[in-house]
């Protein structure tokens, strides 16, 4: 398998891993890389989950260790991500009503999940 295809696989399985660290916290996964529009300047955002009246956009970062992955959510990331939620929102208009925040849950080989909550404010 390619370098790309290896990252790809443990960027799934780290997403994975995240979903279930999530689902155990009382969190309902509405989304899963939830893409915008082609060529909108928009990205993917890795989960979308809900509890409550909150609605949070997660990014899940896995690396050799917890530093380089919290490191490694760039400002431009960061910026399409608040993109990509905004129109989200406009289409899901029954989560109005909702807080909304971005998290960054980070992975490091043999370790649970690390959650940054309200990584960011756009």
């Amino acid at each position: 398998m390619t370098r790309h295809g290896d990252a790809e696989k443990r960027g799934r399985l780290a997403e994975t891993l995240c979903v279930i660290a999530l689902r155990l916290t009382g969190w309902r996964i509405l989304e899963r890389r939830m893409k915008a529009r082609r060529g909108t300047g928009l990205g993917e955002v890795d989960i979308v989950a809900r509890r409550g009246m909150t609605v949070a956009f997660i990014e899940v970062k896995a690396r050799g260790d917890f530093t380089s992955a919290a490191e490694s959510v760039t400002p431009s990331q960061r910026a399409r991500i608040t993109r990509s939620a905004e129109v989200y929102l406009q289409r899901q208009t029954h989560l109005a009503d909702c807080n909304v925040r971005f998290d960054v849950m980070l992975l490091s080989s043999g370790f649970i999940p690390r959650r940054i909550v309200d990584a960011w404010r756009p």
